[in-house]
């Protein structure tokens, strides 16, 4: 049973990603936030959790990930 979702948007649509644990939904988002073109970031996210503190640490991480990217980016142009 999945106690957390997180949905990217995407130039394509939003995609929904659910996972049982934390460490889950980190590695699978992460995973398809590192698939997407480069230029498309920073991409918009949602995390949904019973736990406001898992929330919170996901929210983080995923968005420090993305500006990490962006920034890379930004150095080679």
């Amino acid at each position: 049973m999945a106690t957390i979702a997180i949905l990217i948007g995407t130039q394509a649509g939003a995609r929904l990603l659910a996972a049982a644990s934390e460490r889950e939904a980190a590695l699978s988002a992460e995973a398809f936030l590192l698939r997407l073109p480069i230029r498309t970031l920073p991409a918009p996210l949602w995390v949904q959790c019973a736990d406001p503190a898992v929330s919170g640490r996901l929210t983080g991480y995923l968005n420090a990930l993305q500006a990490e990217q962006v920034r890379e980016r930004d150095a080679r142009t």
